[in-house]
């Protein structure tokens, strides 16, 4: 007698939908996978939306979700050296990562599906010190994965002379001349780009070859004139939600306090104007995006709508950070109150942790 075979790909979307959110996140997330049309139904179930850490180990990472404190999620990585690697962007389960050979890939974190691009090296010739300052703010970078068809998107700068993106199907690195990129971010296939002259350029790579079009700061060069006793660390461009652009600020304020500020462009007058609300999104600071988030802080780790999730080397430089071999750890800063809650991280064997948001893209 044979046996039935069933398309699992077919299943009623009320039955899976039931099923899928009766499981735990990790396998959630491996569940969505399986297939266009699971994922599709994945997308209809009522999940938080906020941002996670993950702590690197040596050859493992740690999962943390501020809503499950008690329950940690840990994955091995054979093969995997994570103190020669580090994070230069991140979209929703998937991040971009660099190693000390100046070998890119990307990374699920929960599958631990891993995606080799190719080669930096031909790039850099003669850039030997490129990983050696590698980190995810001073290497703009910006990646997207459609996690329903497979496609992503990376995109990342270097010095801010080279420009070079890369699309699933391509052969190699297209580098885009004559854009010198300070930050970047990425939505919609489009590209936005603020440049070292502190404008903003926005490439549209959903064609063979990229193209400028449709940019209403083309022409509103970004002016920060700075207080009393104000220094800027770093400058990053972001895109929210609903599509509009931001310049968000690192720097020293008054009595060396460390704070970030945030400023939109006036569609009216054109120009930049500081705003003092997130309009109940969160912003992950270097990687381009805002997040929905909930009103409360969640368990007391200052995870809450109208912050910034921020990595330490994103804050004006403290004694500690040019400590050889130090940790690096995550911060995040209310806007309301200007103060900064640093998560807890007990575990010594931990050498960095970086935020991601489960499911976001």
């Amino acid at each position: 007698m044979s046996r039935v075979r069933y398309d699992w790909s077919k299943l009623c979307t009320d039955l899976l939908r039931s099923i899928l959110e009766t499981l735990n996140t990790k396998d959630f997330h491996r569940a969505r996978t399986v297939c266009s049309s699971w994922y599709s139904v994945s997308t209809t179930c009522m999940r938080p939306l906020h941002p996670w850490r993950i702590l690197f180990r040596k050859s493992s990472t740690l999962l943390l979700d501020p809503e499950q404190q008690d329950e940690t999620l840990e994955t091995e990585h054979p093969g995997t050296d994570f103190s020669e690697s580090c994070v230069i962007a991140s979209c929703s389960n998937w991040l971009l990562m660099i190693d000390v050979r100046v070998d890119s890939y990307l990374l699920n974190v929960f599958t631990c599906e891993r995606i080799n691009l190719p080669s930096m090296k031909s790039l850099l010739v003669g850039n030997a010190s490129f990983y050696s300052n590698a980190s995810s703010s001073n290497i703009p970078a910006c990646l997207w994965v459609d996690e329903r068809t497979g496609d992503y998107a990376v995109a990342w700068s270097y010095k801010e002379h080279y420009l070079f993106s890369y699309k699933k199907g391509d052969e190699t690195w297209r580098e885009h001349r004559g854009t010198r990129c300070r930050s970047m971010a990425y939505k919609k296939n489009r590209l936005y780009v603020l440049t070292s002259d502190d404008y903003i350029k926005i490439l549209d790579l959903s064609g063979d070859s990229p193209k400028e079009e449709g940019n209403p700061y083309v022409n509103h060069r970004f002016r920060f004139v700075s207080q009393p006793g104000e220094f800027v660390w770093r400058k990053k461009v972001a895109i929210t939600n609903s599509g509009e652009v931001l310049i968000v600020l690192s720097l020293r304020g008054l009595q060396e306090k460390r704070l970030f500020c945030i400023f939109k462009m006036n569609g009216e007058s054109g120009n930049w104007e500081r705003v003092d609300t997130l309009g109940g999104e969160m912003l992950m600071f270097g990687y381009g995006v805002t997040v929905r988030s909930p009103i409360k802080e969640i368990d007391g780790e200052g995870i809450r709508s109208d912050s910034i999730c921020f990595v330490d080397y994103d804050l004006w430089p403290a004694a500690e950070y040019f400590r050889p071999n130090r940790k690096i750890v995550c911060g995040v800063f209310d806007l309301a109150s200007s103060t900064i809650t640093w998560p807890k991280t007990s575990d010594a064997s931990v050498l960095k942790s970086f935020w991601f948001v489960p499911g976001y893209a």
